[in-house]
């Protein structure tokens, strides 16, 4: 019996250790239409690995990123991987990457796009934070309702008020009715509402109820993590405000 017990044990360090170790899973991209896919790369968020979103716009006049895949000031294999991916597969330059909050999942593979000669842009508090955390800065030249053409693709930035972060902004697609939301914007396959250091809850329902009156023709609506669909990620955001309210009472 003492040796059955020892074995299984053994069996249970031996796949602790295996979970500890295994890497993290490689980037992916997803097509949501023709001209738009949605990257996704991990990082760990506690001890386990987390995808996070962003998209590739192609255009008439090279690709446009939303966000830089989940890095850190010292490795950005996953904005490398995202690169990589566009020159294997797209054939084109990559012109602008649009920074949608300062979280590193956002946007920590800043010096990797920067390397790469790509242009970097955000808001210019996104801009002052990055600075504070570490990270190169982006250009901080979005106003926050800034709408400009890159190849006759029409892309607007919106900040909607606090949320998330200080700082989050949305990006509209008119011509594809997509909007990606960012950290602001909760999946549907979300429990709980992620991390929370530099959120502002007393802010957040009335800045989606905002996004809701300015983009509810959304066909596609990507959250910065897990799985994406229509406006129901919208509402469910809210359901999730409302549940966290209540468990703080």
């Amino acid at each position: 019996m003492r040796n059955l017990l020892a074995f299984l044990l053994f069996l249970l360090l031996r796949n602790f250790a295996q979970a500890q170790s295994s890497p993290t899973p490689k980037l992916t991209v997803t097509p949501l239409n023709d001209q738009v896919s949605v990257h996704t790369t991990y990082g760990m968020y506690g001890k386990m690995p987390f995808p996070s979103n962003g998209l590739i716009i192609k255009t008439k006049d090279g690709i446009v990123l939303i966000d830089t895949g989940w890095d850190s000031d010292t490795n950005t294999d996953n904005t490398r991987q995202l690169l990589q991916w566009v020159s294997d597969n797209l054939h084109q330059p990559v012109r602008l990457c649009i920074v949608t909050h300062a979280h590193e999942d956002k946007m920590g593979g800043i010096s990797e796009l920067r390397k790469a000669g790509v242009r970097v842009i955000s808001t210019p508090l996104t801009a002052r934070k990055s600075v504070k955390l570490g990270f190169e800065s982006p250009e901080g030249i979005l106003s926050n309702d800034t709408t400009f053409s890159i190849g006759q693709e029409p892309i607007r930035c919106f900040f909607p008020g606090q949320g998330h972060t200080s700082d989050n902004i949305v990006v509209w697609l008119p011509n594809q009715q997509i909007l990606y939301g960012g950290c602001l914007i909760k999946s549907v396959a979300a429990f709980g509402m992620g991390n929370l250091a530099d959120a502002n809850l007393a802010e957040w329902a009335v800045t989606i109820r905002n996004v809701m009156s300015q983009f509810g023709t959304a066909r596609i609506v990507v959250p910065g993590h897990q799985d994406w669909g229509d406006t129901k990620s919208l509402e469910h955001t809210l359901t999730l405000l409302e549940k966290h309210k209540a468990a703080q009472k």
